[in-house]
C-alpha cells in the first residue's frame, strides 16, 4: 500500500508542476519523460523479448505512416489489467494483460493507433492546459489504477480521489471519436484494416458478462457509439501485413500471465493441445506450460512434433530454460528470427563463450533502446572478457533506461576512466552525461 500512495504522490506533483496554459514542445517532452522515469523505477516493466520486438514492429508500421509531434517511445506494464494509454510527450503504456486478451493482431494495432491519435491531438495536454488541478488528480489516477492494479484504486478511495476515477480519468466524447477516426485510418494505412479498435471494443464490452468492465473501457468510454462509427467507416478486409508469429505472441502473453497468477493450474494451452495436438498454436502453448513447470522433457517433446515454423525458435528456448546451452546453440544457430538471435545469444552466455554472446548481442543493438536487457546483458559479458570499458558503458545505457541514474551515473563515469577521458568513447559518454543533468530554466 504504501508503494501505491508513493506513486500516486510522486506523480500527482509532476502533473500538478505543469502550468495552466499552452505547453510548449519541450515542456510535453520534459513531462513526459519524468512521469516514464518514475515509472520505470517503480512498477515491473515487461522483460519478454517477443513482446518487446514484436510491439515495436507494430509501432514502426504506425510511426511510417503518419507524422508525430514527438517520437513514440512504447513501454509494455507486466500488469493483468487491461488497459493502455498515453501521456504527453509521446509515452504509450500497455499492460501485458491487454495483450493477452487481444485475439489477432489487428486489434493490438488498433489499441496503438488510438493511442497515437491521442498523442498527435494532443489530447491530454490540451486537457491539463485547461484544468491543472484536476487533471493532475486525473493523471496520477490513471498511472496508479494501471500499474498496480486493485491496491490502487484503494489507495485512490483513501485519499479522497474517488471522483476523479469516474470523472476526469475519462477522454471527453470529441477526445474519443476524433481519436477513433484518426487512429482507425492510421492503423488502416499501416495495412491492417480499420476496425481493429471496434473488434478489441466489442469483445471486451460484450464478452465479460456479469463481470465488471475491464478498466480499458472506464478510461476509454462511449464504447457503443464508437463501435458503431467505427463500423460504418469501414469495411472487412484481411490485413497485408506478415502476421503470422502473433498468435505465438498472444499464448505467449497468457501462458506467462496464467503463471504468475496461479501457477498454471489447469492451463487452457494444455487442454486446447489435448483436444488438437496439430494446432501449433496450442503445441506452443501447453509446451511453455510443462517448460515453465520444470517438466522439460515434455516441454521438448510437444516442441519438437509442433508442425511451427517457428519450432527451432521454441526449441532453443526451452532448452535454455533447461540449461542445456550447447544443444540451444545447435537449435537456434540458423534461427535469423531476432528473438532467435537474442536466446543464441544466451545459450553461447550459458556455454561461457562470452565472446560469441558478445558478438551476437552485438549484433542486436539497434534493437536495445526497445528491449533494453540486450544492454544489461552485453554490458556484463564484455567486462567477462576483460574490456571493462564497454561493459559499464553499456551497464550505464541499461540502468538509465531503468530511470535508475544514480547507477547509469556510476557506470558511466568508470566508463571513462576505463577508456580515458579524451577518448572518441569518453566524449560520447561524457555527452550521455550532460543530457542527464536536469535543464536550469
Amino acid at each position: 500500500m504504501k508503494k501505491c500512495f508513493t506513486i500516486i504522490t510522486i506523480l500527482a506533483l509532476i502533473a500538478a508542476s505543469v502550468p495552466a496554459r499552452a505547453l510548449t514542445n519541450d515542456e510535453e517532452l520534459k513531462y513526459g519523460k519524468e512521469v516514464f522515469l518514475e515509472i520505470a523505477r517503480t512498477v515491473p516493466v515487461n522483460n519478454d523479448p517477443y513482446m518487446s520486438f514484436y510491439l515495436n514492429d507494430i509501432r514502426n508500421r504506425l510511426d511510417s505512416k503518419t507524422i508525430m509531434p514527438f517520437n513514440v517511445v512504447l513501454t509494455v506494464i507486466d500488469s493483468p489489467t487491461i488497459d493502455a494509454f498515453a501521456t504527453i510527450g509521446g509515452y504509450v503504456y500497455i499492460a501485458s494483460g491487454l495483450i493477452a486478451n487481444c485475439d489477432n493482431e489487428e486489434e493490438l494495432a488498433g489499441v496503438m493507433a488510438h493511442e497515437f491519435a491521442h498523442i498527435k491531438k494532443r489530447h491530454i495536454a490540451k486537457r491539463m492546459e485547461k484544468q491543472k488541478y484536476i487533471n493532475a488528480t486525473m493523471l496520477a489516477t490513471m498511472l496508479a489504477a494501471l500499474l498496480v492494479g486493485d491496491a490502487a484504486r484503494t489507495a485512490v478511495l483513501a485519499m479522497g480521489m474517488g471522483s476523479a476515477q469516474t470523472m476526469s480519468l475519462k477522454y471527453s466524447r470529441q477526445d474519443e471519436e476524433e481519436a477513433d477516426r484518426e487512429g482507425s485510418t492510421l492503423a488502416n494505412a499501416a495495412g491492417y484494416g480499420g476496425l481493429g479498435i471496434a473488434d478489441f471494443l466489442k469483445k471486451l464490452r460484450y464478452g465479460g458478462g456479469d463481470k465488471l468492465y475491464p478498466q480499458y473501457l472506464l478510461t476509454h468510454p462511449y464504447h457503443e457509439s464508437r463501435i458503431i462509427a467505427l463500423e460504418s467507416m469501414w469495411k472487412r478486409q484481411p490485413p497485408s501485413k506478415e502476421v503470422s508469429l502473433f498468435p505465438y505472441v498472444i499464448a505467449r502473453a497468457k501462458a506467462v500471465q496464467n503463471y504468475k497468477a496461479t501457477g498454471l493450474v489447469d492451463d487452457i494451452w494444455v487442454k486446447r493441445y489435448t483436444q488438437n495436438g496439430k494446432d501449433p498454436v496450442a503445441a506452443y502453448g501447453a509446451s511453455l506450460y510443462y517448460a515453465f513447470k520444470g517438466n522439460f522433457e515434455k516441454a521438448l517433446e510437444i516442441a519438437r512434433s509442433n508442425p511451427s515454423p517457428y519450432r527451432d525458435l521454441f526449441i532453443g528456448e526451452i532448452l535454455i530454460l533447461a540449461n542445456r546451452f550447447p544443444d540451444a546453440v545447435e537449435a537456434l544457430r540458423d534461427v535469423y528470427e531476432r528473438v532467435g538471435r537474442y536466446y543464441l545469444a544466451r545459450a553461447y552466455e550459458g556455454m561461457g563463450r562470452s565472446d560469441l554472446a558478445a558478438a551476437t548481442y552485438s549484433s542486436l543493438l539497434p534493437y536495445a533502446p526497445i528491449y533494453p536487457e540486450i544492454y544489461y546483458r552485453l554490458g556484463m559479458v564484455e567486462g567477462r572478457t576483460g574490456n571493462e570499458g564497454a561493459g559499464h558503458m553499456y551497464l550505464g545505457y541499461y540502468y538509465m533506461s531503468r530511470g535508475d541514474y544514480v547507477l547509469a551515473r556510476t557506470n558511466f563515469e568508470k566508463a571513462i576512466s576505463r577508456y580515458g577521458i579524451n577518448s572518441r568513447q569518453g566524449t560520447e559518454i561524457m555527452r550521455v552525461l550532460a543530457s542527464m543533468e536536469p535543464k536550469k530554466k
